[in-house]
């Protein structure tokens, strides 16, 4: 409150004194200082809220879209990491490949859902893709090398060791994720 305080006397003696467009930069930045610092997305669990506002805000930044329905995950019994491979994984794949699509038709959106529902997370997630990818046993058959896919194993491996479930789904048009534990 104190440097808040500070900020607006600094500004209300820079529009007395005449110096407007001193004003005017110096709320724009403190505008922009503010809207890095909030978190857009809340879902009362701090890695969870770290890692959805990182990727959101590198959505905002490729300019696409993202459609979000978020619950509260106060409850969630996952370990850190393992939140982490989850959530980043899934959403760098989808972020990726909305960055394709977006380049050849100017328009990308990524659903995703993570909520909370009978005392199980459930994490899906939605994203255009510029071809249809062949899916065999939870993981995509590669057309790019070894390396292909690993993001998917690491998921893979995390839903297993809480016994959960995954399901993957890819058309012509959209690839679809689903994790529930």
């Amino acid at each position: 409150m104190y440097d808040y305080k500070n900020q607006l006397s600094t500004i209300q003696t820079l529009i007395k004194n005449g110096h407007t467009n001193e004003a005017l930069s110096f709320t724009q930045k403190l505008t922009e200082s503010i809207a890095v610092e909030m978190s857009a997305i809340n879902t009362n669990h701090p890695v969870v809220n770290a890692v959805l506002n990182q990727k959101y805000r590198s959505m905002q930044e490729k300019h696409i879209a993202v459609i979000l329905k978020v619950g509260d995950l106060q409850e969630i019994c996952l370990e850190e990491e393992d939140i982490v491979i989850l959530l980043s994984n899934l959403l760098d794949n989808a972020i990726r490949e909305s960055e394709k699509v977006l380049k050849n038709t100017g328009k990308a959106v990524i659903h995703l859902k993570l909520e909370c529902e009978d005392h199980k997370l459930i994490f899906a997630i939605r994203n255009p893709v510029t071809e249809k990818v062949e899916i065999e046993n939870d993981t995509i058959k590669s057309k790019r090398g070894d390396h292909h896919g690993i993001g998917l194993l690491n998921v893979k491996a995390v839903v297993d060791k809480y016994g959960g479930d995954m399901v993957l789904s890819c058309d012509e048009n959209e690839f679809k994720a689903v994790v529930i534990l």
